[in-house]
């Protein structure tokens, strides 16, 4: 017989609090309720419970970052002792020159103790130098994706990381060193990693010979950013095989010509992205050229020219062709007048986003988008203008920049936001937020011209409703 006592078990205060209810939870449990925590300082504070919550939070801990001085070397050994298990390291010296940075033996050092490693960023890093990369781009085996600005390395150095990182998907190159420590080989090739790159981006990389063969050489490549790169570039454009993979291109203060866009063109079917320009105005593209992109790059949904002198006649072709381009920037381009804006008014029918800067385009040629693109949500118009002349008093170079008229006052402006906001979405698209388009207004009910001064403002009124590129 079994006697059951009435009274309730009590467990003082003292041992209550004493008690860790975590302590049955095996390892992995514990670790699953830290993935759920987002913010450093909830994780910072739960390491604090105990030296077990100290010691799974490090295992889980995946990203870090770090200021690389110098005075981070006696301390490299119990930081990566403790975060064994990362995957993503960003290593920056405070983005300045001024400071010693962390040098070859160091970066040798945490690498080899970072075995998992996928994704390594190294900014101003200046005591790293190719002979370094040689050695610690042996330890990352499993790197993905790896990005440097401003070190001293040359190309060498990125030589050797694509020979020692057969997994790498993304390089990122900013502002490399020309003038290797050690003597370069004769002949640059891709490297092993040309298999497995798909992202290639290029910011002031001066020296083509190792990136023309990787280029051409990566078969699975979707995406090349060249910017502020001196060179021939336009032969490395030209050899692109014509089974490319490539769906994004942006070529930003590079010397092509029109021949090297025709290649891209015809040579990459799949492209929806390309962006091309010069900011100081000293492009060699044209018309042929972008006829070029309409008749071959039919999936295309982003146009970015800069600089560019495209006309109505190119830009007819794209539009005609190009059936799901929803978004176009313009900027810097005499050519881009009245006439072209009429034209894509008519001819882009899916577009959704139009960016003018430094165009000749007066109200007559914004006036158009009342009438055409029906899926239009945002015109940004930057173009300076003379409210009193016409288009071919702009090319005087006598512009008279002025600020758009009150065509409706604060409260006006605000409740027609209010308004808009309550509308269906398709009656959202014609929030056109532009300088000098004074008669805009007039051209449907639903049409809203933001005064520049108040555009701040009453967009944080809106909470983000009014629609901007």
């Amino acid at each position: 017989m079994y006697f059951f006592s009435s009274k309730p078990s009590i467990i003082d205060n003292h041992t209550a609090a004493a008690m860790d209810y975590t302590d049955s939870l095996p390892d992995e449990c514990l670790a699953l309720i830290f993935n759920f925590l987002t913010t450093s300082k909830d994780r910072k504070n739960s390491s604090l419970v105990s030296h077990r919550w100290l010691r799974i939070e490090a295992q889980t801990h995946t990203h870090l970052s770090l200021i690389a001085h110098s005075d981070l070397q006696p301390f490299i050994p119990s930081i990566f002792n403790r975060f064994n298990s990362l995957t993503q390291l960003f290593l920056h010296n405070n983005y300045s020159k001024s400071f010693d940075s962390i040098n070859d033996n160091d970066m040798i050092l945490i690498t080899s103790m970072s075995p998992n490693l996928m994704r390594l960023r190294i900014v101003y890093c200046h005591r790293i130098t190719d002979s370094g990369m040689a050695v610690f781009s042996k330890n990352c085996n499993k790197l993905k994706e790896f990005s440097c600005a401003d070190c001293r390395f040359s190309d060498l150095g990125i030589f050797e990381l694509l020979h020692n990182c057969t997994q790498l998907e993304v390089l990122d190159v900013w502002s490399l060193n020309n003038y290797p420590d050690v003597k370069a080989p004769p002949n640059f090739s891709a490297g092993a990693a040309a298999k497995s790159l798909k992202v290639i981006k290029l910011s002031f990389a001066h020296n083509e010979r190792l990136f023309e063969p990787l280029i051409i050489a990566s078969k699975n490549l979707t995406s090349l950013e060249l910017g502020c790169c001196d060179g021939s570039w336009g032969r490395t454009l030209e050899m692109i095989p014509n089974d490319s993979c490539l769906v994004e291109v942006h070529l930003q203060d590079v010397n092509v010509t029109d021949v090297g866009l025709i290649s891209v063109a015809k040579n990459c079917r799949a492209l929806k992205k390309l962006g091309v320009g010069n900011f100081n105005g000293s492009v060699e593209i044209g018309d042929e050229g972008l006829i070029a992109v309409g008749k071959h790059s039919v999936n295309l949904q982003e146009l970015i020219l800069i600089g560019v002198n495209a006309t109505c006649v190119s830009l007819e072709v794209i539009a005609t062709n190009c059936r799901n381009l929803v978004r176009l920037e313009l900027s810097r381009s005499e050519t881009i007048t009245d006439v072209e804006m009429m034209c894509i008014a008519e001819k882009c029918v899916a577009l959704k986003t139009l960016y003018i800067s430094t165009c000749p385009v007066s109200n007559k040629g914004i006036e158009a988008f009342a009438l055409g693109c029906p899926n239009l949500e945002a015109i940004w118009d930057k173009s300076p203008l003379n409210e009193k002349s016409d288009v071919e008093d702009m090319s005087s170079g006598n512009l008279d920049f002025k600020e758009t008229p009150k065509l409706l006052d604060e409260d006006s402006i605000s409740k027609k936001l209010k308004n808009i906001s309550d509308e269906p979405q398709e009656n959202k698209r014609y929030d056109i937020c532009c300088k000098s388009a004074s008669k805009a207004v007039k051209l449907k009910p639903s049409l809203t011209v933001i005064n520049r001064e108040k555009r701040n403002n009453l967009i944080a009124q809106s909470k983000g409703k009014t629609l901007l590129c």
